[in-house]
């Protein structure tokens, strides 16, 4: 059967950019029309369920830009840093999910420096924090970072307790639920590499866990 004409990359993301666009102005035309309905309103339920639909409206425009976000080119501003100062802007983005995943910190760096942006970077390390909490079986994940060859190593190790095909992971609607498109991984994969790190993801049988690893190279 004939799945009809490839469009090019580029014209979807840039319907997404301009169609988010097109929506988010009319979300926040109704966000100004409940502000006056709200002014109106006397009785006490209406004016809370007015109240209820403005911060609807307002969450359903920032998702919306959160999404055109994604579809941006990545355009690092790269400085030089401490791989350890890095580790520890990972270690910061697990304080907010403490409750919800515990993880071990293993720490063998030297004085090796590495060159990223390091809000982008922040931004991965998040990503893959939120999927190890959202997808954890209980147990501790393992977070290790190491200097080899010339190179600094970040590697997130998770428990699983069934195989994982990780083939389509970060290609974008990779994975269709609610909440959830494969964008987020998308998107971390789309900054790694405009930083010049390499990234795998696997499923490692024989220690039934999944394995991520981030690779950058050292600089001067």
């Amino acid at each position: 059967m004939d799945s009809g004409p490839e469009i090019p990359w580029k014209r979807i993301a840039d319907f997404v950019r301009q169609h988010t666009h097109d929506v988010r102005n009319g979300l926040n035309s109704l966000d100004l029309e409940t502000a006056l309905l709200n002014e109106l309103v006397a009785d006490g339920e209406a004016a809370a369920s007015v109240g209820r639909i403005r911060k609807q409206l307002r969450s359903l425009a920032l998702q919306l830009r959160a999404l055109s976000a994604l579809f941006q080119e990545p355009q690092p501003v790269a400085a030089p840093i401490a791989a350890r100062v890095l580790l520890q802007i990972w270690r910061e983005k697990h304080a907010g999910l403490q409750d919800l995943l515990e993880v071990r910190w293993v720490d063998e760096l030297g004085e090796e420096r590495v060159s990223v942006d390091v809000e982008m970077m922040a931004s991965v390390f998040h990503e893959l924090l939120a999927n190890a909490a959202e997808f954890s079986t209980g147990g501790p994940v393992t977070i290790t970072a190491r200097a080899k060859g010339g190179e600094v190593i970040f590697e997130l190790r998770e428990p699983k307790k069934e195989a994982l095909d990780t083939s389509a992971w970060g290609q974008p609607f990779f994975s269709t639920r609610r909440g959830g498109y494969g964008l987020g991984l998308w998107a971390a994969h789309r900054m790694m590499q405009a930083n010049g790190a390499t990234f795998m993801q696997r499923y490692i049988p024989t220690d039934s866990c999944l394995t991520t690893r981030i690779v950058l190279p050292c600089c001067g």
